[in-house]
């Protein structure tokens, strides 16, 4: 993706797989593990992306496409776990 983010973490949250800071630091949620690997590949290209695009307008989702064309797939199995786990 040729993008690179300042910083990664891990940390326990409740709510989110993972996030991207204004200053390009991405944190991941340690229940990652609990997930199948595309989904883990698809929060990782999402998180990536906002590096690029700090929204979840058109182009944002048209770059994670780009890299992931079958997102949508993944976030709907997604909705099958949760980041508590």
């Amino acid at each position: 993706m040729n993008l690179n983010p300042a910083k990664i973490t891990f940390r326990k949250t409740k709510r989110r797989w993972g996030s991207c800071s204004s200053k390009n630091e991405l944190s991941f949620t340690s229940s990652l593990i609990q997930l199948p690997l595309q989904c883990i590949e698809y929060i990782i290209v999402h998180e990536l992306s906002h590096i690029r695009h700090k929204h979840h307008q058109k182009d944002f989702w048209l770059h994670v496409e780009k890299f992931m064309p079958n997102f949508k797939e993944y976030e709907k199995t997604l909705k099958e776990y949760s980041p508590q786990i």
